[in-house]
């Protein structure tokens, strides 16, 4: 059987021979559009609440939602894709993606917002799918360089969307960025529609809707229950409703879980400690990165005495170096791992993260302090990424290597929603309103955030960063790293820079 289906991709090769490298520029592509599309936003949130007239927890949905829909789609169009060909469903998620890019361009309302988003969160299964093609029908020795020069643009779009975006999104509003983007995403979906071919290679398996429904169920109740406890109250019934909620929900899920043939995650394999572990920083590593970015985006445009009353593009460019920083950080971890071993690297990682949130409690006073905490933040995760990764695929067999990376992804992904989500909270908890002085004398201006409440989010994430790193103490180590886990890392960190 194996004679079989080598036989099969070798007469595929002529054919794909000529169209290898504009399968690469044509990936590439897609993934500098998404991320110029995804950093853009991050810097427009502050403009975004205000022309919605919503409040900080509640645009943190924004981000949050968008990963949410990521981390259950993800999953289920993947399985999907093994199952009954992986450029169908990645021609799937395509177009659902530039469905959510055309309704958030013309979304008139929070809530119609969130349902582009939404839309536009299924859409994150493209990359996954995309290094599943990569893998199926490029030659072993293209596959490293090729997933690397896919991530490398991962850097470069959120460089460009920092800078660049949030430039558009300044002088002409934040829709513009999305109507911009809109005919650029035809153009690939109708191209790839046109250039991939379909892989022959199938791995049935089943998709686990009850696991993927009962988890939604429980990550959606839990943030909806963040995001309105300071209006309605901690002790109210409809939160404690709601936290009940999620944990049926959650316990649920085990169930299922641990009844299912093809679990959406593998609770067997979390019983490895060096699986388990290392997902735990994963989550952590998730969390704090998006929580950051909620952050330094509202200290740079709200006025003083809260921020520096800059605009989107200024937001922008401070976060932008923090990005550029990442590219070169993922590698520097990587030749620590393959000669130190994996374990070092991600405590290294984990111990920048935690002092980059107390240099950020402690010195916020000038822009140029707030970019140099941005770029600790980014080379911390970066640092953390590579490593974690690295510990998974030791640890488990090689035929559970995509169950294992997918797991991990689903515990960044859900990190990363719940980061906004908490940031979103202290923001609307601890609020005052400013003093504005007119000729006529002082006069109170609107409710913002205090320095109370940027304290309490760079403490939480000084606190969860000091829970990696002794979460990392318990890992095996020193995990040292073989040439085949290796090249199965590059390409699972080229995911994990969505």
């Amino acid at each position: 059987m194996n004679e079989t289906a080598h036989n099969t991709k070798q007469t595929r090769s002529p054919a794909l021979a000529g169209t290898g490298t504009g399968i690469l520029i044509l990936l590439s592509l897609i993934a500098l559009m998404i991320m110029y599309t995804e950093t853009m936003l991050i810097a427009a949130l502050p403009t975004i609440q205000t022309q919605f007239n919503t409040t900080t927890a509640w645009t943190a949905w924004v981000i949050s939602i968008y990963l949410v829909v990521g981390a259950v789609a993800t999953p289920i169009l993947g399985k999907l894709g093994d199952s009954y060909g992986k450029r169908r469903f990645f021609l799937v998620a395509m177009v659902l993606y530039t469905v959510g890019v055309i309704g958030n361009g013309f979304a008139w309302s929070l809530a119609s917002l969130l349902l582009f988003r939404a839309i536009q969160g299924i859409g994150l299964a493209i990359f996954p799918l995309a290094f599943a093609i990569i893998r199926d029908e490029f030659p072993p020795e293209r596959v490293p360089p090729a997933t690397g020069i896919v991530s490398a643009m991962f850097g470069v779009g959120a460089a460009v969307g920092l800078v660049v975006g949030s430039w558009v999104a300044n002088n002409y509003g934040w829709q513009t960025t999305y109507h911009s983007v809109i005919p650029v995403a035809l153009v690939l979906v109708v191209v790839a529609a046109l250039t991939l071919k379909e892989s022959p290679i199938r791995t049935p398996s089943r998709v686990d809707f009850p696991g993927a429904i009962t988890f939604a169920i429980a990550i959606i109740s839990f943030l909806i229950a963040m995001t309105e406890g300071t209006s309605q109250g901690w002790t109210s019934g409809f939160i404690i409703s709601l936290l009940a909620l999620a944990f049926v929900f959650i316990i649920a899920f085990i169930v299922i879980e641990m009844r299912t043939r093809d679990p959406m995650i593998d609770l067997a394999m979390l019983r490895k400690r060096n699986v388990f572990l290392p997902n735990i920083t994963s989550f952590v590593s998730g969390l704090a990165m998006f929580m950051l970015f909620q952050s330094v985006v509202y200290i740079m445009e709200y006025p003083a005495p809260v921020g520096f009353g800059t605009d989107i593009f200024r937001a922008g460019e401070i976060l932008a170096p923090a990005a550029a920083f990442m590219l070169v950080a993922g590698p520097v971890a990587g030749a620590i791992v393959t000669r130190r071993g994996a374990k070092l690297p991600l405590f290294i990682g984990a111990a920048i993260l935690a002092a980059s949130f107390y240099y950020y409690y402690l010195f916020r006073a000038t822009q140029a302090q707030v970019a140099l905490g941005a770029v600790f933040v980014c080379v911390g995760v970066s640092f953390m990424f590579t490593a974690m990764i690295n510990i998974i695929l030791q640890s488990v067999e090689q035929a559970q290597t995509g169950a294992a990376t997918g797991m991990n992804t689903v515990f960044r992904t859900v990190g990363g929603s719940v980061g906004p989500t908490i940031a979103g909270v202290f923001l609307a908890t601890y609020v005052a309103p400013i003093i504005i002085q007119t000729p006529r004398g002082p006069i109170m201006g609107p409710s913002l955030p205090t320095a109370m409440a940027f304290d309490y989010i760079f403490l939480t994430g000084f606190g969860l960063a000091v829970v990696a790193m002794i979460v990392t103490l318990l890992i095996k180590g020193p995990v040292k790293v073989t040439e085949s886990v290796t090249q199965a890392a590059e390409e699972s960190l080229a995911e994990a820079h969505v």
